[in-house]
């Protein structure tokens, strides 16, 4: 059963006196529950004493309620009780859960979740503020195993929050273990100060958030120096931007019937590789594909090589001669782009309109000389992956969509390295935004608040994307044969692989990442 005792944490050892009443209020209406206050300093004790291996990712937090967030699923799961956030208000006794033997939760408002929780795919989101429990509950190591591979994520939501709360309850495996109550339980006013009720919930609250958001602050007004800073940064990039394709004419060169055909029913994968200045790596690529466990009769590769100055071609045409008979085909390509690039500085923002546009037209050209109509799927592998799960092609077309990206990584479970595979949020068009913008490409830092990128959710199944990345990417052949290429000049500030997300996005096919399905890139 949920012992009777409350948890409440702040960064010091005192309440503050605005909250002073919410604590008393818990007393008034519990008046024989045990309270354990907890500082910052006393849960460092804590963590480090009961829970050490979670002490290293407890300490690299650099927000505090990161750390308020993982302390109090590892109080529930240590002692059980109820844990309340310092702005939680009880305005009733908290008799009637104290029975049971499950985790006693309850959703936020719905306004919440249509902010929070559907560009992540969360059909609701579970309210972290207040919470009850059992001492030992296995479902909070369950959510805590989770937490090491999100504690780089860009929102605390993700990292230690509700998103991450409500996609740990979703995914796991005993579905009985929760009593889920709607939002009016322990969470019926919103953060703007309104209630909100579902049809036909007549719950009790037994207490209420007042939202005081002690770790967030609200985005000021601009100033007059902002508006004028916005104002120059306008005027340079419409200066300074160059040729670019036009929205219009983008979609004007798509027939239209492949945007609404079906999901693909065959099997046959031509895997698209472009590679230059490759040669050491094309055996041990191709040792990595003969590890798949998809039928070699349904695969057919296709590489194109260009400028390379290591011999390259050669090593590719004595590799795949050995290949002859084992795949459905093999086709070698060449397209020489004539770019010079010096490999040490071919990640310099003024690099990238160059390196990324010939890379775009080597990829045109697999469409246009590779693919073939008994071709179903697409999938683009780039040379330098070096591993991946043997069921990654099966995965990827299980997931149901027409394009579909893994989570490219250097380490296991580490940050993403693909980050052109992202989704925006939030993004206003000041000047940050355009500050960012070099050579017609908007190129911000990859710590930028306003793209999350796949290890930012990786708590999460599937997620919708607004750009993808090429190191490996599933397209519906059919897309590429009526007409979605890969932008050589920038389109809506993007080029490549992220302008082909965003011109599928506005031509209403979602590109997909699957956060959990992790590829190898090598490390260097």
């Amino acid at each position: 059963m949920i012992p009777p005792i409350l948890h409440q944490t702040w960064k010091t050892d005192s309440v503050p006196a605005r909250f002073q009443a919410y604590a008393d209020s818990w007393k008034r209406h519990n008046p024989h529950w045990t309270t354990m206050f907890w500082s910052d300093r006393m849960l460092l004790e804590f963590v480090a004493e009961h829970y050490p291996d979670f002490l290293p990712m407890f300490c690299s937090y650099t927000n505090g309620v990161q750390r308020s967030d993982a302390a109090r699923y590892m109080l529930l799961h240590h002692f059980g009780g109820v844990y309340a956030d310092i702005d939680c208000e009880c305005v009733a006794p908290f008799e009637p859960i104290m029975g049971e033997s499950r985790v006693v939760l309850c959703k936020e408002p719905a306004s919440h979740a249509a902010v929070q929780a559907d560009f992540r795919g969360l059909p609701y989101l579970l309210f972290n503020g207040t919470m009850a429990s059992p001492p030992g509950h296995p479902f909070w190591l369950h959510l805590l195993s989770m937490m090491p591979g999100l504690a780089a994520a860009k929102d605390v939501l993700d990292a230690t929050g509700p998103c991450l709360l409500t996609s740990a309850q979703r995914g796991y495996a005993d579905q009985a273990a929760f009593a889920i109550h709607p939002s009016g339980l322990f969470a019926p006013v919103t953060s703007a100060g309104g209630t909100e009720r579902a049809t036909g919930d007549e719950t009790t609250p037994l207490s209420v958030h007042h939202w005081a958001g002690t770790w967030w602050t609200p985005q000021p007004p601009p100033t007059l120096w902002t508006k004028l800073r916005n104002r120059a940064y306008r005027l340079r990039y419409r200066l300074t931007r160059g040729t670019y394709l036009d929205e219009s004419e983008a979609k004007a060169g798509i027939d239209k019937t492949v945007l609404s055909a079906p999901h693909p029913q065959g099997r046959n994968i031509a895997v698209l590789v472009p590679l230059r200045d490759a040669a050491d790596l094309i055996q041990p690529f191709l040792d990595a594909l003969d590890g798949l466990d998809y039928p070699k009769d349904r695969i057919k590769l296709v590489f194109c090589e260009g400028d390379s100055l290591d011999g390259s071609w050669e090593r590719l045409q004595a590799a795949t001669e050995k290949l002859a008979g084992k795949y459905r085909d093999i086709v070698l390509l060449r397209r020489e782009v004539g770019t010079t690039l010096d490999r040490a500085k071919r990640a310099k923002p003024r690099m990238q309109r160059v390196r990324r546009g010939a890379i775009a037209k080597v990829r045109n050209y697999l469409i246009d000389h590779g693919l073939k109509e008994d071709d179903d799927w697409a999938l683009w592998i780039d040379i330098d992956v070096w591993r991946f799960p043997h069921d990654v092609l099966n995965r990827l077309i299980a997931a149901g969509h027409r394009i579909v990206v893994p989570n490219c990584v250097k380490i296991a479970n580490g940050g993403s390295f693909d980050l052109n595979s992202f989704i925006i949020r939030g993004q206003a068009r000041d000047y940050r935004y355009y500050r960012d913008i070099r050579g017609g490409l908007h190129q911000p830092p990859a710590q930028t608040p306003n793209r999350y990128h796949l290890s930012d959710v990786r708590h999460l199944d599937i997620v919708g994307l607004d750009a993808v990345g090429g190191t490996m990417l599933l397209v519906d052949a059919a897309l590429h044969r009526g007409g979605l290429r890969f932008p050589e000049i920038p389109y809506r500030d993007l080029i490549e692989t992220e302008a082909f997300g965003l011109l599928a996005n506005d031509l209403g096919i979602r590109p997909v990442g699957l956060p959990k399905l992790e590829i190898l890139h090598v490390p260097w």
